[in-house]
């Protein structure tokens, strides 16, 4: 069992894998202390921040199997996620043994303390609007047609009215089809507010989420 708070200088034991070929699998940073995952995810810690790692045959990451490695990955972290904030890692992160998890863990620690806290009580929500499909212009008005060319044009207007009730965001360059593909860091307690602004846009919209913050998770520290 985990305990429920970490001693002065507490971290993992070492972990023997059996093939010189494993290497450590990495889903997501905590704080100490997540729920006891279920196998084969175990955790590393250091200090106060824990990650959820599993260890792996990289061999196993090959196309054939790639759907369902994401829904794993995703999985583990939405579990997580649950019990806590969590800092998503990208798809397909490994380490070659503890020692390197370790040594992650203590070199970003302060980092990764402040980005927790930042993200606490928040989820991610992803919106996409299409562009209005574009009338034949013998078939529609001069002022009808103005409106929709103002229409494809105010994606950078529905992000700001967007971007009021969140704490981040990120504007996606968005393809030809989309006039807005964005995701928002909302605070749980203006979730209501944001989902009324979604829903009065109006037309048609696609909204994702809530998801764990995959998408304000990227630690400067490791990208060094």
């Amino acid at each position: 069992m985990i305990p429920s708070s970490p001693p002065a200088g507490a971290s993992s034991p070492p972990n023997d894998r059996p093939s010189p070929d494993t290497a450590v699998y990495a889903y997501t940073i905590t704080r100490w202390s997540p729920p006891d995952p279920a196998a084969p995810v175990r955790v590393v810690t250091h200090r106060d921040i824990a990650m959820l790692v599993a260890d792996v045959d990289p061999a196993e990451f090959t196309e054939p199997a790639m759907i369902g490695l994401v829904r794993r990955h995703h999985t583990v972290v939405r579990e997580a996620f649950e019990h806590g904030t969590v800092l998503p890692l990208r798809f397909a992160t490994m380490f070659a043994d503890d020692d390197a998890v370790r040594r992650l863990l203590r070199e970003c620690h302060d980092e990764v303390v402040a980005t927790l806290a930042a993200i606490a009580g928040h989820r991610e929500w992803g919106v996409r609007i299409p562009r209005p499909q574009t009338a034949p212009a013998a078939g529609i008005s001069g002022t009808d047609y103005l409106a929709l060319r103002r229409r494809e044009r105010d994606g950078d207007q529905l992000h700001r009215r967007l971007a009021r009730h969140t704490s981040r965001s990120t504007v996606r360059q968005p393809g030809p089809g989309f006039r807005l593909d964005a995701v928002y860091l909302v605070p749980d307690q203006d979730e209501d507010e944001f989902l009324a602004e979604v829903d009065s846009i109006g037309g048609e919209v696609e909204t994702t989420g809530p998801w764990p913050p995959y998408s304000f998770s990227e630690l400067r520290t490791a990208a060094r």
